[in-house]
Parts: structure tokens; C-alpha cells; sequence
């Protein structure tokens, strides 16, 4: 392993998104325990059997399409093993001996109490088995950032910007203003929907029906000539973009729109970490 760096684990109940300098990967964030398996066989990238404090998992597009029970974590908090193993196997893959570390909380959990129980749960020396190989790591440091507002730093848009975060678990919404070389995030303007995720409305996804219910509400703070930027796996869904762009005819899909949030964090850590 590389001796130290920024990574960056946006560890999404659907999907892990891992950037670091060199890197940019995304797998599957599904676990499940490994279980009394027999014709259990390693073939993909993003396969994995996890081995951690005595407990043995499988992961990633293993665990998607291989387990018994299968498991997609809809908590309203990150303080939670399923989340800790997404950050520590992308570590183990992707990371470093020593990391500076960035994940992400919905904007709504974007508090005290949840950013320093990341921190604590996080920070230190980890030991961890991936596919038969041990890696003994440590993580220096961590930095929280919301998600959704995050995407400011994929492109630093000028003036007044609206982000809508359509993710997996949480639909998030944002407001930034650069103006005169000064960022400043508007928190009245900003937060999540918890459990109207695409994946969290399961059955009752409907692209209209949830555009009406994200923008409808957001149309009482912002103004329909806004500059709004879509990003989450929704955003690759054009009859949802199409829906949203009914209301807000300025709306934009980022590029690389599931991995938005993660570059985010990647171009942030950079600045919050000073390195190149």
C-alpha cells in the first residue's frame, strides 16, 4: 500500500463510491453474513469475502446476487457496521497505509452527534481480510461532509445553485451561492427526504408522482428560473429528469452523476487535507 493519501468512501445504502487520486470505483454496498456456503467461488472485481473482528460477511456484487439474506441498510444514521464495512473494504481495495478520510451524511443528519460518532467509530487502525488477503490500516483522519451540497465542488457554479441529490435511500436538496469569491450554503434552503429513495419507495416508485412531491415542496422555497443540478442514480432515469424539469426548466444532469457526490468530496478533501 501506497504510504498515505485522501479517500474518499461515499458509502450509500445501494452503492460505495471510492475516489481517490488515481481511482474512481463503485460497487455495490449490499453485505450479508457469510453463512454455512459450499459452492461459494470469487470471480468478479467487486466480489468480496470479508473476514472482520471474527465475524465473516459476503459483500458487494457477491452479496447482490448470492445471499440468503441480503441486506441494504435504510437506517437514519451511518453509525452502523454496514456502513463502517463499506468505508474499510473500499480501504482495503483502494486505500492507503495511513488515510485521510471523507465520507458523507444526508444533509439531515449533518449534526454534532453524527459526525463525531463516524469519527470515533472510524478513526484508528483497522484489520480487516478481503478475499483471503489481510491488510492492518489506519485511518488518520475523517472528515463528514452532507451530501447533496457536496456536488458544489464537482463544478463550483457561479451565483445561486440548487442541487437535488436523488439517491438511493434519501432524496436531498441543497443551496449554495458563490458570489464575489465567497461560498456560502444556505441551510434554510436545504435538506433531505428521508425514505423517499428510489429504492426505499420500492414498488411505489413513480417517476411523476415523486417529482411532484420533491418539487412541489421545493417550489415554495426556490424559484422555477433557478439553476438546479441533478445527480444520485435517479438522475440517470430521464423520465424522472423530464418530470423535474416540468417544474424547473434550468435543470441540468451532472456528469458522472452517481460518482457527483463523491468527486465532491474528493475536490473538498483536497482543500480541507491541503494536498495536491
Amino acid at each position: 500500500m501506497i504510504t498515505s493519501g485522501i479517500i474518499v468512501s461515499d458509502n450509500g445504502g445501494s452503492s460505495t463510491g471510492i475516489v481517490t487520486k488515481d481511482r474512481r470505483e463503485m460497487f455495490p454496498s449490499v453485505k450479508g453474513l457469510y453463512g454455512d456456503r459450499s459452492l461459494t467461488e470469487v470471480s468478479g472485481k467487486y466480489d468480496f469475502i470479508v473476514d472482520y473482528k471474527g465475524e465473516k460477511y459476503v459483500a458487494g456484487t457477491l452479496a447482490k446476487y448470492d445471499c440468503k439474506y441480503p441486506l441494504e441498510m435504510h437506517t437514519q444514521t451511518k453509525q452502523h457496521l454496514f456502513f463502517d464495512l463499506s468505508t474499510l473494504i473500499a480501504i482495503h481495495q483502494y486505500g492507503y497505509s495511513t488515510n485521510y478520510l471523507v465520507t458523507s451524511v444526508p444533509i439531515s443528519m449533518h449534526k454534532d452527534d453524527e459526525k463525531f460518532g463516524i469519527i470515533k467509530r472510524l478513526v484508528g487502525d483497522h484489520t480487516i481480510t478481503v478475499n483471503g488477503r489481510t491488510k492492518t490500516f489506519n485511518i488518520m483522519d475523517v472528515k463528514v461532509a452532507p451530501e447533496t451540497a457536496v456536488a458544489f465542488w464537482v463544478q463550483e457554479p457561479e451565483g445561486r445553485s440548487r442541487f437535488i441529490d436523488l439517491g438511493s435511500r434519501t432524496i436531498g436538496y441543497a443551496t449554495t451561492v458563490l458570489e464575489d469569491g465567497v461560498t456560502r450554503f444556505i441551510d434554510t434552503e436545504s435538506g433531505t427526504y428521508l425514505g423517499k429513495g428510489l429504492e426505499a419507495l420500492a414498488d411505489d416508485y413513480d417517476q411523476q408522482a415523486l417529482a411532484d412531491y420533491i418539487c412541489g415542496r421545493l417550489s415554495a422555497m426556490w424559484n422555477r428560473s433557478d439553476a438546479v443540478y441533478l445527480l444520485g442514480g435517479g438522475a440517470k432515469d430521464n423520465k424522472l429528469v423530464e418530470a423535474i424539469r416540468y417544474y424547473f426548466p434550468n435543470t441540468a444532469v451532472l456528469d458522472n452523476p452517481q460518482m457527483a457526490n463523491a468527486i465532491g468530496m474528493y475536490n473538498l478533501g483536497r482543500v480541507a487535507y491541503d494536498m495536491a
